[in-house]
């Protein structure tokens, strides 16, 4: 029980640390590490509609609405017609993008290999593995959880049994 405590405690210390990494390299270009994930994402898998960037990147769209908001605002994105759906709009990256991008394929070479230069190609082959398993584990676990309390929550007429549930469950 007290080794399944420090693996969470390591998780987090690591995660923690590597976002401040992030933030350090990322402050002098005026960027957040979601900015940065959102505008790499659209790079990798082109124009994406807004509720595709928020599944992608594993956030609410009301979050995503906001941060698409703020990389139009710094001329990074742009809402496009999508041609296959009158109603819906496809994210573009735009020159000031692509040009930031580039310039910030040395931030992540270099901060990749400063994170693991300590892990031979065995090590982080098994790290890589690991963390993707318990990702999947965890992502399971959670849409179970928030499927029963969504069902307990519709069945209930007393709100307060329903979101003391929910709470229970989380």
């Amino acid at each position: 029980m007290k080794q399944d405590d420090l693996l969470g405690t390591l998780i987090h210390d690591v995660a923690h640390l590597l976002r401040l990494d992030i933030d350090r390299r990322l402050v002098e270009h005026n960027l957040t590490r979601v900015k940065w994930l959102a505008l790499g994402i659209l790079q990798k898998r082109g124009a994406l509609t807004q509720s595709e960037l928020s599944e992608r990147m594993e956030l609410g769209a009301p979050s995503v609405g906001r941060l698409v908001d703020r990389l139009e605002e710094r001329g990074f994105v742009m809402r496009e017609q999508d041609p296959d759906d009158r109603r819906s709009y496809r994210l573009v990256l735009t020159d000031t993008a692509m040009a930031l991008l580039k310039e910030l394929e040395g931030t992540s070479t270099s901060l990749r290999e400063d994170t693991l230069h300590s892990l031979n190609d065995t090590e982080v082959s098994s790290l890589n593995s690991g963390l993707l398993k318990l990702k999947k584990n965890l992502r399971s676990r959670v849409t179970v959880i928030i499927a029963v309390t969504s069902l307990t929550a519709f069945k209930t007429t007393n709100y307060s049994e329903a979101f003391s549930t929910m709470a229970s469950a989380i």
